[in-house]
């Protein structure tokens, strides 16, 4: 390990010096300036040829030196007297703009100049500051999406572009530093699907912020990190929208419409989105119970059939009372089918590997998802900029009914198999509300705010078998169970944000209390809980450059157990193999260090209480029992390095023009764990490496191109191995009609290899688990077409996230 630990060490520092020498060799020399860049069209993002460029004198309004962009549009003005200028760009058909405010003795180079086309003549349009490609904060990492490669694509190009965030090839996922993270579209928590987020433009996003440490404002559950899309305010027309449809070899159909319409006060808006997959997979596995004289060995075998349809949909409107008064309404129904044939083979022996008898396993099951949810926001403008109170309502209403039919033939009785059907009806409501203040005290910020939220759940599960001995059907085994829970979560919060020079400095502290009672009715049992916590965060950053950034964050953060972890009632799974829930189960609380240079390379910390766990073990010899419980501890530490480059006049270096942008990022990351279940020692040690790479470039005739790789090596420790996952996807479009029209081919998994293997190590048992989908490889044609510019509106959602992941308990 110390090797490996050294030579990681080794590898860092060789790239922190390179990139610290091409900044370097960036600089400028005393009294001689230059300025670098290049133009493009706003609209098609082509570059423009022989456009004048202008340098002109800060203090006097004197040009210094002038030349016109060449056929790729670049521009390179040498031998500039003075550091402090303003820069004009100007070509006939186009608005003129002129950068206000350039100090070209910090940075020479301005990046992609986008320049409007016109048919009538407009006044200039005056920019006062230069936005980069990526601002650096305390506490987050902001990219202006107009100035990244890609962004006249999906919104999910682009971000690959960033080399900020992942994206993973076959579902869309978006993560940063391999975490996952929460996503928010202008401040608030955003429910859209990642294949939905795929296909939107990236025009309608003005800039994403990736918060690296979540503040006091925001719910301290949820991931690591947050997403934040700022959407542009502007629109172009009164009415706008796009509508996109692929499918796939595999049998995958995606399908969307989003559509805005501007009158006067009011912004209307709409959006629909949906899926069809149908997906077969195979398994087998084998399972030892050493304490089992009868029992020893169970190996199976089986074949599964699902189909998936999901469908997402929002209505609403925007309202202007006055330009200090605003306010906003919508519905959103978001929600699921699916139906699963499983047919397996088991085959039981004794301790002397003889068999014992066989079973055949038939499953036929399904089910449903809906969420409706009603929403509605005001904000109120003060006179001060950034002085501002708002107020978030939202209200849910959540269903999950699902059913399912096994038919259980063993060899040992073959005319009499044994017949289970079981269904599970799901009710819940939501009710969240929120009110935040902002105060703004010359270039600092101080920010207060409470927030309440209330759910409740009812969990119908039922289970009938089939006697024989009086041909009818009833609980034989005494499974079926009622469960109901509620559970409030008040939050106060307030912080401070602090600026001095180039010095960043924001501190602040949340307070949650989570009360929860549940009612195991079936059972009579009750159970109250009553959480207070704390959340404090610091962040400290300090600019060193345009270019570096080294930043300290300390944050902590809560998950609060899911209601399937509550319920305490016994879940049937298979022959000899049950679940249960733990109502005494409490939240897990991360403490989270971290020091960044940029987005280049970050060393973390994390200490973990209480991780929730599902844990499995034996009793009565031959039965598995899995629960949850709070494991004592977890510590984990590790690097993620990323080399992003794009091909953008920023960079201090140039790589061939057919490259548009590539990165690589790759993660380890160490955990240690402590924890006892029953019989079972779950303390381990484990070591984890990913490694991620995209590449984008330009083939003949303007056709883009984009490949990508993720790649896990096999991972062991004393309790379990998993094999290595790998994941190659290529992607092809071309644009038509001023880029309006776009149609694209995408290969998913072209290495075909959606297959996993896994063995589970314990006192008194060993299993082996093998997954394998069939055709995971997908070929897909798609088509989108964006009229009159479409631009999405500012969405705004409150939701924390917490019904989603409640399914079935």
């Amino acid at each position: 390990m110390g090797d490996t630990l050294k030579s990681i060490v080794s590898f860092l520092v060789f790239v922190f010096i390179s990139l610290y020498s091409s900044f370097l060799g960036a600089q400028q020399s005393p009294g001689s300036y230059k300025l670098i860049g290049a133009v493009a069209d706003l609209m098609t993002s082509k570059p423009l040829q022989n456009v004048s460029v202008v340098v002109i004198s800060k203090s006097t309004g004197k040009e210094l030196k002038g030349i016109a962009t060449d056929a790729k549009g670049n521009f390179t003005i040498e031998n500039i007297p003075e550091s402090k200028i303003r820069a004009k760009f100007s070509m006939v058909g186009y608005q003129t703009q002129i950068l206000d405010s350039v100090d070209i003795d910090k940075s020479p180079r301005v990046g992609l100049i986008r320049l409007l086309a016109t048919t009538i003549e407009m006044p200039e349009v005056v920019v006062k500051v230069i936005k980069p490609m990526i601002e650096f904060h305390a506490d987050r990492q902001v990219i202006n999406v107009d100035r990244l490669p890609g962004s006249s694509g999906t919104i999910t190009e682009a971000l690959k572009n960033s080399g900020l965030v992942e994206v993973e090839p076959s579902t869309n996922k978006i993560s940063v530093r391999g975490q996952g993270l929460k996503l928010q579209m202008d401040g608030h928590e955003y429910n859209m699907p990642g294949e939905m987020l795929a296909q939107l433009p990236a025009s309608m996003i003005d800039q994403v912020e990736v918060i690296l440490s979540p503040g006091a404002k925001e719910s301290a559950e949820g991931g690591t990190y947050i997403l934040n899309l700022i959407t542009k305010k502007e629109t172009f027309s009164n009415y706008s929208g796009m509508f996109n449809l692929s499918r796939a070899t595999n049998k995958q159909t995606n399908g969307g419409a989003y559509l805005n319409y501007k009158a006067g006060k009011f912004n209307l808006f709409g959006q629909g989105y949906g899926n069809y997959s149908d997906m077969s997979s195979r398994n087998e596995s084998e399972r030892y119970v050493y304490t089992s004289p009868t029992m020893f060995l169970q190996k199976s075998n089986g074949e599964a059939k699902n189909n998936f349809a999901m469908g997402y949909f929002k209505f609403g409107f925007d309202y202007d009372f006055d330009e200090n008064n605003s306010s906003t309404f919508y519905v959103n129904y978001n929600g699921y089918n699916y139906n699963s044939d499983n047919a397996g083979n088991s085959i039981v022996s004794n301790r002397d590997l003889i068999t014992q008898y066989s079973y055949g396993n038939l499953t036929q099951s399904g089910g449903a998802n809906t969420n409706l949810s009603f929403y509605g926001f005001y904000k109120k403008k003060f006179a001060a900029k950034g002085h501002e109170l708002l107020f978030d309502a939202m209200y849910t209403l959540f269903g999950n009914p699902t059913d399912s039919k096994m038919n259980l033939n063993y060899s040992n009785n073959p005319n009499r198999p044994q017949l289970q059907n079981s269904n599970t009806e799901v009710k819940a409501k939501t009710f969240i509300f929120k009110t935040d203040y902002t105060l703004p005290i010359n270039l600092n910020r101080f920010e207060a705010g409470y927030s309440f939220t209330y759910r409740t759940r009812d969990n119908d599960y039922k289970v009938e078998n089939f006697s024989y001995l009086t041909g009818t059907w009833l609980d034989s085994m005494k499974l079926s169970n009622l469960f109901k829970y509620y559970e409030s979560i008040n939050a106060l919060y307030a912080s401070y944000a602090h600026k001095i020079g180039d010095l960043d400095i924001k501190f602040g502290l949340r307070a949650e209390n989570l009360s929860t009672e549940g009612d195991q009715v079936t059972q009579s049992i009750t159970f109250k809980e009553n959480f207070l916590s704390f959340f404090p965060n610091l962040n400290v950053a300090y600019k060193l450059s345009d270019m570096f950034q080294l930043s300290l964050n300390a944050f902590r953060r809560v998950t609060y157990p899911q209601i399937y972890y509550i319920n305490p009632f016994r879940r049937y799974n298979s022959p000899n193999s049950f679940s249960a829930g733990n109502p005494k189960i409490a939240p897990t609380y991360v403490n989270s260090f971290a020091v960044n240079l940029s987005q280049y390379l970050s060393v973390f910390y994390n200490y973990t209480t209480g991780t929730i766990t599902n844990a499995t073990t034996t009793e009565n010899d031959s039965t598995l029992l899995s629960s949850f419980l709070n494991l004592n501890n977890e510590k984990s530490y590790g690097i993620t390095v990323t080399f992003p480059y794009y091909n953008s006049p920023m960079m201090p270096f140039h790589l061939p023009d057919f490259i548009s942008s590539f990165y690589i990022s790759f993660n380890w990351r160490r955990s240690e764990q402590h924890g006892q279940y029953l019989t079972e020692d779950l303390s381990l040690t484990e070591n984890t490496y990913s490694f991620n790479g995209y590449l984008s470039f330009k083939l003949w005739y303007d056709i883009d191109m984009s490949t990508s790789l993720f790649y896990i090596p096999k991972t062991e420790n004393r309790r379990m191995t998993r094999s290595e996952m790998k994941f190659v996807s290529v992607y092809l479009s071309k644009t038509f009609f001023e880029r309006k029209l776009r149609i694209y081919i995408s290969v998913n998994d072209l290495l075909n290899a959606q297959r996993s293997d896994s063995q589970s190590f314990g006192v008194n048992y060993y299993t082996r688990n093998h997954y394998e989908s069939i055709n995971s490889r997908g070929i897909s044609l798609g088509i989108s077409y964006m009229f009159n510019d479409y631009k999405d509106r500012r969405d705004r959602n409150i939701d924390d996230g917490r019904d989603a992941g409640n399914r079935g308990f």
